[in-house]
This record gives structure tokens, sequence and C-alpha cells, in this order.
């Protein structure tokens, strides 16, 4: 039995689920959607175009980093779980498949067809984990849903909607759990997730691109955390997408020099990983680690 256990999203990393570097081009991305009867938002793509740089990571170079990642990882004394290899071209991505919660793990909702055959991946784990629940409306992925020391701050956008979060909140209560849920609420399309925008440093500090969030939104993360705010350009590199292995240790992408010494300033360890190549399709470190218990 899987015992879940995260009270923080900087709480000390002990179990990681992570899923497989695949080797993939743009045409597969549309065939495979295509396949799956979902032309994607035409207005969406362009946006997104326009934000990030979205290219198919070259295999050998994606992979070497991936694997960097997990040797870090284990190096720290986190249990690496691996998800089941299922098809379809992108798998890399754990973290928006489900999220755990106090002692609950709670299966995403994802909008698509492909993003539903790749949640299939995780089957062989969630039949033995202690507490999972599934969400009965909207759609919601995990790379929207961030715990706090208090509570549970969820992403209002491209991947989640406002019938998400109150499914999510009527399993909560369901399970027990009675953390308030926040949503938090975007100025623009093409967010990718909460996580591209704002991840908790240490129980105190968050990184975080201002201009993402609506004034209330940005308020709510002022009033309970010490902000340290990122560039477009780092946003751009997926720089914000970071991975705590502790409440004072911190993977970081490499070659974020600034980032590092703001890190550093505020008491917290960075640990950089090369993860370059990866990020030419919009998904970082946080994306591709799926914790399951933290201390």
């Amino acid at each position: 039995m899987l015992e879940i256990s995260v009270t923080s999203d900087v709480g000390r990393l002990r179990d990681v689920i992570v899923g497989p570097s695949k080797a993939f081009t743009m045409e597969d991305l549309i065939t495979e959607a295509e396949a799956d009867g979902h032309d994607g938002d035409e207005e969406l793509l362009t946006e997104m175009l326009a934000r990030y740089s979205i290219e198919a990571p070259d295999p050998t170079i994606a992979a070497k980093q991936h694997a960097q990642l997990i040797a870090v990882l284990e190096e720290h004394d986190v249990t690496v779980r691996w998800a089941d290899p299922v098809d379809c071209a992108v798998q890399m991505y754990t973290r928006d498949m489900g999220f755990a919660i106090d002692d609950v793990f709670f299966l995403a909702r994802p909008a698509t067809p492909t993003r539903r055959r790749e949640q299939s991946a995780l089957l062989s784990l969630h039949s033995r984990m202690s507490k999972v629940r599934a969400l009965d409306a909207g759609f919601i992925e995990g790379g929207d849903v961030l715990v706090t020391p208090s509570e549970v701050l969820v992403g209002i956008g491209d991947s989640t909607d406002e019938e998400g979060v109150e499914a999510l909140r009527r399993a909560m209560a369901a399970a027990g759990l009675s953390r308030e849920v926040v949503p938090m609420r975007f100025t623009h399309r093409a967010v990718v997730h909460l996580d591209v925008h704002f991840t908790l440093a240490s129980p105190e500090v968050g990184l975080v691109s201002p201009a993402a969030f609506d004034a209330e939104s940005l308020d709510h993360l002022r009033n309970r955390f010490e902000l340290i705010t990122v560039t477009p350009q780092e946003v751009r590199a997926l720089a914000v997408n970071t991975v705590a292995l502790g409440p004072d240790r911190l993977i970081i992408q490499a070659g974020h020099e600034r980032l590092e010494a703001e890190l550093s300033r505020h008491g917290i360890t960075p640990v950089p990983v090369e993860f370059a190549e990866v990020t030419r399709f919009p998904g970082g470190l946080h994306c591709a680690t799926l914790p399951l218990v933290r201390e």
C-alpha cells in the first residue's frame, strides 16, 4: 500500500512519480490530436506560440537531461516510481495527471482524449494508493494545483475550469479535508498551468510572474508569501517551473543565475539541473514530477 502524504508543495520530498522521456515531433502531436477528434483551439495555439518556444526537443539530449533530474532525486533519497508506458506521444508530465492533498490522491480530470489516455499510465500505481478520489465534473489538471502550508491554490485557465474547482471542493469535503481552495485567475490565455507562473520555493517564499495574475489573485499571493519576481524571459524559459526537494532546497533549471542568487539571498539552496532541451516544449521540472509523499 502506498501511503499518501503531501501537506505542502515544499515539504521534504520522499516519493514521486515520473514518466518516460519519449521522442516525438510536432507532426506526431497534430496527428494524435486529429485521431482523437480534438482539433484544438486555434486562437489559444496562436497565443501559445507567441508566449513560449514550442518545438520538439532533441530526443537524445532531452532523455539525458531527464535522467539527470532522476539522478538528483535519487541522490536526495527520493523514491522514484515510474508511470506505465501508454500509447501517447508525450508522457513525461506526470504532475498534470493527478495531485496529492494531505493523505488523499486526487485523479485529475483532463479535457482532451490524449491527456486522459496519458492518465491511464497511473492505473497500476493508484490502485495501490491508500486513498484515491475521482472528481465528478468539470476539468482540472495537476499543474494548476498547488498545496501551500495552509490552503490549496488552483489556477483557472486553459486546462482547469470553475466546475472542476467546485468538484475538487466537493471531493475534498467528502474525504474529510477542511483546507480552503483558493482560485487563482489569470489576465490572459495560454498560461499553460499555474506552475508556469507561480511555484513555492519555501514555505514563505514564492517565484511569481505578476503579469499573469489578476489583481485579487496577486494580492492573495502578496499577502501570504515573500515573492521573488521573475522576468518575462524567465517565464518563457519555464524558469518558474521548479520543484522543491525540501523547505530550503529547490531544483531549478540551470543557467538562471539571477534566480539562483535571489534564492540564496532568501536562505534557499538552488540545485541547478540542465533541462533547457526538455523545455523547448512547454513543460519543466515541476511538470515532470508528481509527489506522493512530502514530509
